[in-house]
């Protein structure tokens, strides 16, 4: 009997994004059963061990797609690798690798909920993802004072729709992109490292690896680049019709815009 034909990239994509909603059920399961405790701070660490757990349970799903769910140990963007099940993965060169997904975690309980997702474009595969799990601290049924961390909400889609969307948003907000033939470092152009990253509205650095010269006064960094919440948002006329356009044009950015809008008004 011939075997069955490898998933392209494409097909493993849209595979994970099938099963996200059942690895979310299997994982409130879990830490609904397991992750009991009294206080529910909110530093814990609770949203990093949420996002290893769905790693571990999308591997357990997706086995009869014959792909799973790799770690990229070294410390670089990107948290996961679907890989082929019967293959050796070399991360180096990418050998039997099909596409890579970045996981963040935003906390409802806290005052402003963080995740940055502020890796370049250029360096953003065509069927890559971004996860984005959103949980809470919730009662335990019928036991004293004692909570869990559930995810309540859950976005998973194409990473580089939502760069390009929030590209086009820091450029609607007065920030610019370092173009190696004027970097402010004066680089060799040949050689500038710099090419691409963001500066925002004041001309700061937003990235470590921007402009030395361009570093802002009393931080490293302006920090506000891929905010979760932050790169969506509009506060000129210009930046809500630009809002406006992507997301009639792509509709992994308006169900991104419209997932943000609701989970920060919950």
């Amino acid at each position: 009997m011939p075997t069955a034909p490898k998933p392209a990239r494409h097909e493993a994509a849209e595979s994970i994004r099938q099963s996200n909603p059942e690895v979310i059920r299997r994982m409130n399961e879990f830490t609904n059963a397991t992750f009991r405790t009294r206080g529910g701070r909110m530093g814990s660490g609770m949203g990093l061990l949420l996002e290893g757990l769905w790693g571990y349970h999308m591997s357990a799903v997706l086995a009869p797609h014959k792909i799973d769910i790799s770690w990229i140990a070294e410390d670089q963007y990107n948290d996961y690798a679907c890989t082929y099940l019967d293959e050796d993965w070399n991360p180096a060169t990418k050998a039997g690798e099909l596409l890579c997904i970045e996981a963040k975690s935003m906390n409802l309980g806290a005052d402003e909920p963080k995740g940055h997702f502020a890796e370049l474009a250029t360096n953003i595969g065509p069927e890559d993802l971004l996860l984005v799990l959103v949980w809470e601290w919730l009662p335990v049924q019928d036991s004293r004072q004692q909570v869990w961390p559930s995810v309540v909400e859950a976005f998973l889609g194409r990473a580089l729709s939502l760069a390009r969307l929030r590209d086009s948003l820091h450029i609607a907000r007065g920030g610019t992109f370092v173009d190696r033939l004027a970097c402010p470092d004066e680089c060799v152009p040949e050689l500038c490292q710099h090419h691409g990253e963001p500066l925002n509205a004041r001309g700061s650095r937003e990235r470590l690896q921007g402009p030395e010269s361009r570093e802002p006064k009393g931080s490293s960094i302006g920090a506000n680049f891929g905010g979760l919440k932050r790169m969506i948002g509009v506060g000129t006329q210009e930046a809500r019709a630009k809002r406006t356009e992507i997301c009639a044009s792509d509709e992994v950015a308006g169900q991104f815009v419209d997932f943000m809008q609701r989970v920060t008004r919950r």
